[in-house]
């Protein structure tokens, strides 16, 4: 009985953090198109331009990260519900790495934006991509 009811609740848990990915409508090909802080501009003036290669890939819990066409990363993600300050914000989390700084992410139609923990005015950038695929 215990084992059934444990395996019940490992599946529940699983399908709630698909579910999560789903809901935060990640699932598609994202291509940078900049980022915005009060620090130093990017020197590669064609990053931000439609075309550069610059993409994430994310799958229902699986991603890619490519850098001017080139695989640099893959793994897996999860989309947890979280807090910064009083607000609830998404949190995604690479590579059950639990331990990194956490990233926040937020969506307005065709565009994702991730951002940290330090709010823009502080120094903290915020990195822009727009939707190339569903």
């Amino acid at each position: 009985m215990k084992k059934l009811l444990l395996i019940t609740l490992l599946a529940a848990f699983i399908g709630c953090k698909k579910d999560a990915a789903n809901k935060a409508g990640l699932k598609g090909s994202w291509e940078y198109r900049g980022t915005a802080c009060y620090c130093l501009a990017a020197t590669d003036t064609n990053a931000k331009k439609p075309g550069n290669g610059n993409i994430i890939i994310f799958a229902d819990n699986t991603y890619k990260r490519f850098a001017k066409d080139t695989l640099k990363k893959s793994g897996t993600y999860v989309v947890v519900k979280d807090t910064l300050g009083p607000q609830p914000v998404n949190r995604i989390i690479y590579d059950n790495d639990t331990a990194s700084d956490k990233i926040f992410f937020r969506m307005d139609q065709n565009k994702l934006t991730f951002f940290g923990q330090t709010p823009l005015a502080a120094d903290g950038p915020e990195y822009y991509y727009e939707r190339i695929k569903s």
